[in-house]
């Protein structure tokens, strides 16, 4: 495993706004929704969705104790429904959401439009020699997130190190409360 400096957050708790609220709440409707069908019935492969109350808690805690600049540039490896990509826009960052499954792609875009929380989505795979991403040089990016399968967990991290730039931070959410932060 990479050579990352650990940061230890204190969770705190933050108050949801509405606009958040509502957003949390429709994108686990949607969620719902897609878990409940079977592989005949358009089945995502591996789609489990964050808990969206714990992640604004887990990225503002972030903000307050761990990032300095005014307004962070933030990737999401795998954003699924775009939950978290937008709390982090929600939040003050400029957000941009990576996801492969492109049905998750165009419903992320339509939380976005809906909520009014602006955010980029890009359908495209994270790995730069699979598909290079024109549009995100990940050089800029301050903080990534991702919510991997456990046997994913090295290869991001790896990933983050292979990428990042001195400074940047990686968030790795494994759900309920469960996270690592690290800084390279």
């Amino acid at each position: 495993m990479p050579s990352l400096e650990k940061i230890d957050l204190v969770f705190e708790h933050f108050s949801l706004p509405e606009n958040v609220n509502q957003l949390i709440v429709d994108c686990k409707a949607v969620s719902d929704e897609i878990c409940a069908r079977d592989s005949q019935h358009g089945s995502i492969p591996e789609f489990v969705p964050a808990d969206g109350r714990t992640c604004w808690n887990l990225l503002n805690s972030l903000m307050q104790q761990s990032v300095s600049k005014r307004e962070p540039v933030f990737c999401e490896w795998g954003s699924g429904l775009g939950l978290v990509t937008l709390i982090a826009s929600a939040i003050g960052m400029d957000a941009t959401g990576i996801e492969i499954e492109e049905e998750l792609i165009d419903l992320a875009r339509e939380f976005s439009q809906n909520h009014a929380i602006p955010a980029s989505f890009i359908d495209a795979s994270i790995y730069p020699r699979d598909n290079p991403i024109p549009s995100l040089d990940y050089k800029d990016v301050d903080i990534f997130f991702a919510y991997p399968w456990p046997n994913e967990i090295v290869q991001l991290t790896e990933l983050f190190d292979q990428v990042a730039v001195s400074g940047a931070i990686f968030v790795c959410y494994h759900g309920g409360r469960n996270y690592r932060v690290w800084r390279r």
